[in-house]
């Protein structure tokens, strides 16, 4: 099965999940005979030293983004590349859309959620207010706000 790869330039960290490419070349390489989709091992008819200079790869008939793992120059003007899927910049668009409730982020968290590592302190506020016109009768009025688990 022979398909066209894409072969880029990748500066960027890992775990970014859009990652900044740099487009090299387009090459037309196939399967080993056993390979896989998640780390696929392509035979590509160029010579290792101009595909040496990129270190990522796109595989449309994949629809996947891979990282370069390893060259290695099979004879003249023949090389394989081993390479690991990107699963981060691959599915970018389906992470992006997700919508989710996050208990804790670097600098924003939500007071609801009670993840155990924000500490939280239930200090007592004693508030006594006298009634302007005070009681005719022997009345009282008592308010209590508390957790449930409160001790």
């Amino acid at each position: 099965m022979a398909f066209n790869i894409v072969l880029y330039n990748n500066d960027s960290e890992k775990n970014r999940i859009t990652k900044t490419l740099r487009e090299l070349r387009t090459y037309t390489g196939t399967l080993r005979d056993e390979s896989s989709i998640i780390d696929p091992v392509i035979l590509v008819a160029e010579n290792i030293v101009s595909i040496a200079k990129g270190n990522y790869l796109f595989i449309n008939e994949f629809g996947r983004y891979y990282f370069v793992t390893g060259l290695k120059s099979v004879r003249t003007g023949l090389t394989e590349i081993s390479a690991h899927v990107d699963v981060l910049m691959s599915f970018a668009e389906e992470i992006k859309s997700n919508n989710a409730i996050l208990n804790r982020s670097e600098n924003n968290w939500n007071l609801y959620l009670n993840d155990g590592s924000l500490r939280v302190y239930a200090n007592s506020i004693v508030l006594t207010k006298k009634f302007p016109s005070g009681f005719t009768t022997q009345n009282y009025v008592m308010a209590i706000a508390s957790p449930d688990n409160a001790t």
